[in-house]
């Protein structure tokens, strides 16, 4: 999205003239980091739906953005798995799915949180498992279970056995959003310096 200037300078007039310093503040090229920031997440949310990575909608909600003013800094914060639908996980028997991903299924477990969130996306109708089939070794143990948490069971032994494929939707998001940086940011830096100079001066005159 194109970066307001305007907005920048307007709020960097502001700063610039309440303060009496003399060191650099690079305030617009803050608020143009801003910017960056909140577009990103806007792109990460809009490609995160797009293609379909997480139905619960936590990993959207989770992301943040923040400038740390003192060390120039944006941080961008999200759920500890995000880096698996992008990267993709290769399965317990190294399927296709993942190739080249640096994680890899270990087990067919799955804590509490993660069954109770496949269990809604099957009842949410966004994964149908009709034809149950356990494991081999489980038939007797899932004798007892309902249908729902055998068809748990099941999309989980799917899940860990054939892994999960490579989306690369943060990477896609991150190249759109910061395509530019370099220039824009150039060009925001060279505001501040023309802008640091004159206020600096001009308290110097007086």
């Amino acid at each position: 999205m194109p970066k307001s200037f305007a907005k920048a300078q307007a709020d960097a007039l502001n700063s610039l003239g309440g303060q009496d310093r003399d060191e650099f503040i690079p305030f617009v090229a803050q608020s143009i980091l801003d910017q960056y920031g909140q577009d990103f997440k806007i792109l990460l949310e809009a490609y995160i739906k797009s293609r379909q990575i997480s139905a619960s909608g936590k990993l959207a909600d989770s992301i943040t953005s923040e400038v740390d003013n003192e060390k120039n800094k944006l941080t961008i914060k999200m759920l500890d798995y995000f880096d698996f639908p992008n990267e993709g996980v290769r399965g317990v028997k190294g399927t296709k799915n993942g190739v080249g991903s640096p994680y890899k299924f270990k087990n067919y477990g799955m804590n509490a949180e993660g069954r109770a969130s496949i269990k809604r996306y099957i009842l949410d109708g966004k994964a149908k498992v009709s034809n149950v089939k356990e494991p081999v070794g489980l038939e007797r143990k899932n004798k007892k279970k309902s249908l729902i948490d055998r068809q748990v069971d099941n999309l989980i032994y799917m899940i860990k056995r054939y892994g999960i494929k490579r989306t690369e939707y943060f990477n896609d998001a991150f190249e759109e959003a910061f395509k530019d940086i370099d220039v824009v940011m150039g060009e925001a830096l060279g505001i501040d310096i023309a802008m640091n100079i004159q206020t600096i001066s001009s308290k110097k005159v007086k």
